[in-house]
């Protein structure tokens, strides 16, 4: 039997991130430490299945050995309630015994809750029934710095408690550095109040939560054409190329470190673009810029790479691909950095006292 506990929130709040450092600090401890999302969404295909694409980070990141289908034994589409709405299976069942399997020979299990904790409520698999069944404590992450977070957290503190769960504490993530202060004195003290116990507030670091020229690389299997040494230059953005040079001026002058998403014929675009510092040129189509183009980028230090896809296509992948921690290989150093935070601002030790109590509770009971 291992201790369980569930780290959950908002969309794009960095759960991701905040398990992968949790972790890697309890490893650091000598804890044997295993990672649970029962109930991710389907992406692309690893070992010849589709997979939760934050599993297979944390899989590969932290060179697990459990196979995927174990780590997420659900995997949702776009469209679910189908499936598991009306359906005679109960989907908590599923995890119960996928749970029961992967924490053999562990001390603790860390379990990323999907992408909201209302995910799955009409199937009774929800993050309150999480909590419940596998007597798991949550940590509730919300990304920001404003009032609504506080709002949140208790919403979410009452319908989990309301369904059997427990809540161990708040963290409030990606909170702009200039705003530290008043999550601090404002915003946590009003969860307080509500019964919340304040267990982080952890800076927002671009290099976290913007991908890099190397991630959309691989994200969109592209070919690099140019300037291949400046892979890890952060993207903050996307601009798609579809004006005149003279109206894409002022955008792309407002739009420094964004990617430039336009067709390799658009030689006068693509000159303009790299004059105002963007971090990489994505040329769709297949369509090879001129000699000129390429001559430049290399003189710029700014990537041209070169994808098949046709240009709304390459937008959709990576807008899906924003906020999320992907691993290429100038963005390893983004695991080290989730458990440098972690150790840093989020209160780790609270997991570790609970585990203490746990195990020993374990022991009188059987004593």
């Amino acid at each position: 039997m291992a201790y369980p506990v569930i780290i959950c929130g908002g969309e794009l709040s960095g759960k991701t991130a905040l398990c992968l450092g949790l972790i890697q600090k309890l490893l650091e401890m000598g804890l044997r430490v295993g990672y649970f999302k029962p109930v991710g969404l389907a992406g692309k295909s690893v070992e010849g299945r589709s997979t939760d694409p934050d599993a297979a980070v944390v899989k590969e990141a932290l060179s697990l050995e459990d196979p995927l289908d174990l780590i997420t034994p659900i995997l949702l589409g776009k469209r679910y309630l189908e499936v598991f709405c009306g359906s005679e299976d109960r989907p908590i069942e599923k995890v119960l015994e996928a749970f029961r399997k992967l924490s053999e020979a562990k001390d603790v299990v860390v379990i990323e809750g999907s992408s909201r904790p209302e995910t799955l409520t009409c199937s009774g698999c929800d993050v309150p029934s999480l909590s419940r069944e596998l007597n798991a404590k949550a940590v509730l992450v919300l990304k920001g710095s404003g009032d609504e977070i506080a709002e949140a957290a208790v919403m979410y503190k009452r319908f989990i408690e309301s369904g059997g769960g427990q809540v161990m504490g708040l963290v409030a993530n990606f909170v702009p550095r200039q705003l530290i202060e008043r999550v601090r004195g404002v915003i946590m003290p009003a969860a307080q109040r509500c019964g919340l116990t304040s267990m982080g507030i952890i800076p927002d670091r671009k290099e976290l939560s913007l991908p890099t020229v190397a991630d959309v690389v691989q994200e969109l299997g592209a070919e690099v054409l140019s300037a291949k040494r400046r892979l890890d230059r952060l993207v903050e953005g996307l601009l798609v190329g579809a004006m005149t040079p003279e109206s894409a001026l002022s955008w792309l002058r407002r739009s420094a470190g964004s990617a430039l998403i336009t067709g390799g014929d658009r030689t006068d675009l693509v000159l303009t673009a790299l004059e105002a510092d963007v971090s990489v040129i994505v040329l769709t189509g297949n369509l090879y810029p001129s000699i000129g183009v390429l001559t430049r980028s290399e003189e710029k230090g700014v990537p041209v790479i070169l994808v098949p896809q046709d240009t709304y296509t390459a937008v959709k992948q990576l807008e899906e691909m924003t906020g999320r921690i992907t691993l290429s290989s100038s963005s390893i150093k983004k695991v080290k950095l989730t458990r440098d935070m972690i150790a840093e601002h989020f209160d780790w030790k609270a997991i570790v006292d609970d585990y203490v109590k746990w195990k020993e509770s374990l022991r009188l009971s059987h004593g």
